[in-house]
């Protein structure tokens, strides 16, 4: 028989608790080992297995009962009480031993085992194959930054080691965003062990990071004087490509970035076909993950977004042309990936080093940086009356409202609105 059962693409552990200890453990212990690949969920169900029978040995050596009735659920199909689709933090809150389900002290191994943080780290990278490679790097440099503060072993950490290393996060005065994903990345680490039944516990879950005094600087549009600065400087008025600025990136990622509310990676990751002419709704942009090396946000970043009548009077379209007849894949050839892959990667350093300096731009607030065009396309949208849902499929924002969820929004109003956003400055001719 397996301790494995399938339900809703995740893999459970269940076993069938003694009939003589329903009253101390429930009906059935069941766990949710979060993962639908069972060379993963299987070892895991295993030992799990292992310590609740070492468990209900003990319990039997103690209550001296007959463990003949011990059951195990086959796999494949879900017996009474019925299996309820349950979340992580579902799965742990308290409920009745009535109800068939366990505790949250009972789903624990028997004894706290020694386990390595490499094992932790290794566990949770085969729960999911598909996590970016610079996900796995910040959650070894959480790692890195956690074991540089304390030296007690995930098996023996309390809640207090992790609160205190919280405490030194935001006496280091880290932004409460960056303490709250360290300290996130930590909380999964453990809940992974626990799940998988290397840890008694999670000792970090749910421990909070209070807030700020003083609120986090938050980003904002450009202004008309800054924008202004930007679009009458070398890169446009001399034809000025700096190392580091991608070759004609420079130019043109400003532009399309200031007439489309598009993200800088959305932007240098685009191929020489995803801007072209459709029959119907004239020059469009399409963002997606089509190809291997593209990637988006979310499901809503997956776009066409129509050009700005602007962006072809600065020459756009003869650019495309040009970098086609090249023959070249992308759009921007000579823009560099860093080493997570990402186009713009490299570019955004650069950019933020010429925004701020005075050989650069010399625009010194902290506030404004490149995706503060996103924020000046949003102002201009609402700016133009531009409807919510409008404006947001046009910058691929994702909306909370079930109603939005239905449907896809047609080209024609993005077209519309497209054509009713006013820029604040008149956008170079750029000659390639």
């Amino acid at each position: 028989m397996s301790y494995l059962a399938l339900h809703h693409g995740s893999y459970y552990f269940q076993i069938r608790v003694p009939a003589a200890l329903v009253a101390q453990f429930g009906q059935i212990i069941r766990v949710n080992l979060q993962t639908a690949d069972r060379g993963i969920a299987r070892p895991i169900a295993l030992r799990l297995a292992s310590d609740w029978l070492a468990r209900f040995s003990t319990a039997h050596e103690t209550a001296r009962i007959d463990l003949a009735g011990v059951s195990l659920i086959a796999e494949g199909g879900l017996e009474s009480p019925p299996l309820e689709p349950l979340g992580v933090q579902q799965r742990l809150a308290p409920v009745a031993p009535s109800a068939g389900f366990v505790t949250p002290q009972i789903i624990r191994p028997l004894h706290a085992k020694s386990v390595s943080d490499d094992e932790l780290f290794d566990t949770w990278k085969r729960i999911d194959r598909t996590r970016e490679a610079s996900t796995e790097r910040e959650m070894q440099a959480a790692i890195r930054v956690f074991r540089q503060f304390t030296k007690v072993q995930a098996a023996e950490l309390g809640r207090s080691d992790v609160a205190a290393f919280r405490d030194h996060l935001l006496d280091k005065k880290l932004a409460r965003a960056t303490v709250s994903k360290k300290i996130g990345f930590i909380s999964t680490l453990l809940q992974v062990g626990f799940d998988a039944g290397l840890l008694s516990e999670n000792v970090a879950r749910g421990l909070k990071i209070p807030k700020a005094k003083v609120p986090t600087l938050v980003r904002r549009a450009f202004t008309v004087a800054e924008l202004t600065r930007i679009f009458s400087s070398k890169v446009y008025s001399q034809g000025f490509r700096p190392i580091g600025g991608g070759g004609e990136a420079c130019a043109w990622l400003p532009m399309i970035a200031l007439a489309t509310g598009a993200r800088l990676e959305e932007i240098a990751q685009l191929r020489s076909s995803d801007i072209y002419v459709d029959s119907s709704n004239g020059p469009v942009m399409r963002i997606t993950d089509e190809d291997p090396e593209q990637r988006v946000k979310n499901e809503g970043s997956r776009r066409t977004v129509p050009l700005h009548p602007d962006l072809i009077r600065g020459g756009l379209l003869d650019y495309v042309e040009a970098i086609g007849e090249a023959g070249s894949k992308w759009l921007f050839p000579a823009l560099e990936p860093d080493h997570d892959g990402r186009r713009g990667g490299n570019w955004g350093k650069w950019f933020q080093r010429y925004l701020r300096t005075r050989s650069g731009l010399g625009i010194s607030d902290p506030t404004v940086v490149f995706h503060s065009f996103r924020h000046t396309f949003k102002t201009l949208c609402r700016a133009a009356m531009i409807p919510e849902d409008v404006h947001d499929a046009l910058t691929g924002h994702v909306s909370a409202s079930i109603s939005r969820q239905y449907g896809e929004m047609p080209l024609a109003p993005l077209v519309s609105a497209i054509a009713a956003v006013r820029l604040p400055v008149a956008l170079p001719r750029v000659l390639s």
